[in-house]
């Protein structure tokens, strides 16, 4: 055969191959395609709404175990009583710190959970920051988070609210130095009092409460890793002649043993809330 005619016949026999492909390529598939093994085991980003078994349980884990408490009788767990006197006590067991301890204990066991009881009777929040109380205690202890309730004292001496807002403001700034998560409470809504022994009327900055509490969120908003914690929401008006709710003392300042495990179940939702742990559903 001639080397024209050999040419001739390959040419034409490669002309068939590619004709015989474009056939082939333009007939749909009798069968749907085989899934990859990547995406048979799910790598693919998922679409459409969860299923129910999708919702996530509690957390089992707090992201901090080591709080501390600071303010004043208030946090140190005073109770009061008009039985002829005001009545002093540690509140070992029942001031909200104790009790807030024993909590998160309870719901988180595996953690050693710590609450440092660092209140004061009548301890002022201007006070605690020119004695260099407050830095003491913060660098004692470091805590990872701060619980900060304090101003009473100092509003019922006379110090004006813009006063006693700028010295939370400081303690505030010296936690966030250590890069404390810092939850800063509002007083809760105080009432006036006569002392039965004395005869004494107790007024407790009553009038202050709601500008107080104002003046507290606007300087919390915006600081990093800082949170308003709202007490005088949770507690109500006990100030009726009824007692309200029966979370106020009889002075009209201090709570009652239910009072302190409000303040303590409060603190423990918002410690949940700001120290989730990623990962540690069950």
């Amino acid at each position: 055969m001639h080397t024209s005619s050999r040419v001739h016949l390959r040419s034409t026999a490669v002309l068939l191959v590619l004709a015989l492909a474009a056939g082939a390529c333009s007939q749909a598939p009798s069968s749907p395609t085989a899934p990859s093994s990547v995406l048979s085991r799910g790598a693919a980003p998922q679409t459409g709404p969860p299923v129910a078994g999708d919702t996530l349980p509690s957390p089992t884990a707090l992201g901090a175990n080591r709080f501390m408490a600071f303010g004043d009788s208030i946090t140190y767990g005073t109770t009061s009583s008009f039985d002829g006197a005001f009545l002093f006590d540690a509140g070992a067991t029942t001031s909200y710190p104790a009790q807030l301890q024993s909590e998160l204990r309870a719901s988180f066991p595996t953690q050693n959970v710590s609450v440092e009881n660092r209140g004061v009777p009548g301890d002022e929040a201007i006070r605690a920051v020119s004695s260099g109380r407050f830095a003491q205690a913060m660098a004692t202890f470091r805590p990872q988070g701060l619980i900060l309730l304090e101003g009473i004292n100092d509003l019922n001496n006379g110090e004006s609210v813009n006063s006693v807002v700028t010295a939370l403001g400081q303690m505030i700034d010296i936690a966030r130095l250590y890069n404390t998560t810092v939850l800063v409470s509002t007083m809760f809504q105080t009432c006036e009092s006569t002392d039965p022994n004395t005869g004494r009327v107790r007024l407790n900055a009553t009038n202050l409460i709601v500008p107080f509490n104002s003046a507290i969120r606007g300087m919390a908003a915006g600081r990093q890793n800082v949170y308003v914690v709202d007490i005088y929401g949770v507690m109500g008006n006990n100030c009726g002649p009824d007692g309200g709710f029966g979370l106020l003392g009889g002075d009209g300042l201090h709570p009652s043993v239910n009072g302190y495990s409000v303040m303590a179940s409060t603190y423990a939702s918002a410690l949940r809330l700001r120290f989730p742990v990623a990962g540690s559903f069950q």
